[in-house]
């Protein structure tokens, strides 16, 4: 049995932002003062834009996260790469990839490339992480998440005026149970395929099957560790607007004070990034104590994931 019911660990999680900029600036908003009071009644202040490319922009949280664990690169076998399929200006490439694994100094890490889920990429890629943990295939696994915006008119729009996107890299390491400060107590990632049909062709239908998902696999993560909503010390989702995370939140069955809104405002919506993001920024904080209880939500068009993680002391322990 895994140390602590754990199926592994995230350690040294790093994350660098383009340069913040007001939503003023914004293309589709700067003409439009109705429009952009209401982003700015949604909670957004600024976004990030970068002009670094998506490989230069995921060097440096990789960095960050390699100098921090102290992690020797001949023992990272795999290499996440967690990248958006929305519109943008560069395509994932496998030669620039690999150009980012020399440039890390991991020249023989395996590269895999994971994109489909969305917004939901980054639980998706700790779930393909712990898995490979799990079965011993490597001691440890870097994950990249990249995401920049399309430089074209109403690039950094977000389904129909839902958020603003923002130009960020993330990174963190996924190992053994024990080791890193997040102990991974449980994943749920589902996709229902047939929600990408009714989207645009029954959008009442839509609404009402993914929310029951949302709700569904709300309640499978908490039945699965046998905890209720007031277990958990704080609730983490994406950075869409604050009344789409409070909707998360009802949905899911916790209470609005649970919820983590401040970084709406901040960068808007990072993308595949947003959870670990807050988590990071909440930790810094000085948020969680030893034990407590973490729920993280993604959610995109079709899937749905759920991360449970339990923080743990600087001495290893998980007591309060």
């Amino acid at each position: 049995m895994p140390r602590n019911g754990e199926m592994a660990s995230i350690m040294s999680i790093a994350y660098s932002l383009g340069a913040f900029k007001p939503i003023e600036d914004l293309d589709f908003l700067r003409d439009d003062p109705r429009k952009l009071q209401l982003y700015k009644l949604g909670g957004f202040q600024s976004y990030a834009e970068s002009d670094l490319s998506m490989r230069a922009l995921a060097s440096r949280a990789a960095s960050q996260t390699l100098a921090a664990s102290g992690i020797e690169r001949d023992k990272i076998g795999v290499c996440l790469y967690v990248a958006e399929s929305f519109d943008r200006d560069e395509t994932v490439d496998s030669t620039e990839v690999n150009r980012l694994l020399l440039d890390l100094g991991l020249d023989k890490a395996a590269p895999i490339h994971v994109s489909i889920s969305n917004c939901a990429n980054i639980v998706a890629a700790l779930r393909i992480a712990s898995a490979l943990i799990e079965v011993g295939e490597t001691e440890h696994v870097l994950v990249v998440s990249v995401d920049k915006a399309s430089r074209r008119f109403g690039g950094r729009m977000m389904f129909r005026d839902m958020s603003v996107k923002s130009d960020v890299s993330l990174s963190c390491l996924v190992s053994r149970p024990g080791v890193g400060p997040y102990g991974i107590r449980y994943i749920g990632h589902h996709n229902s395929a047939g929600l990408i049909e009714s989207k645009t062709s029954d959008p009442a239908s839509y609404a009402t099957e993914k929310f029951n998902v949302i709700r569904g696999a709300a309640k499978r993560a908490r039945e699965s560790l046998g905890l209720q909503s007031g277990d958990f010390a704080r609730v983490i989702t994406n950075n869409y607007s604050r009344e789409v995370s409070k909707m998360f939140l009802k949905l899911c069955g916790f209470p609005n004070e649970a919820g983590s809104f401040g970084n709406i405002g901040r960068f808007a919506h990072a993308v595949a990034g947003d959870v670990l993001i807050n988590l990071q920024d909440l930790d810094a904080e000085g948020a969680f104590k030893p034990g407590d209880m973490i729920f993280l939500m993604a959610d995109s068009i079709t899937a749905t994931s759920v991360l449970c993680l339990q923080r743990r002391g600087e001495n290893g322990c998980n007591d309060h």
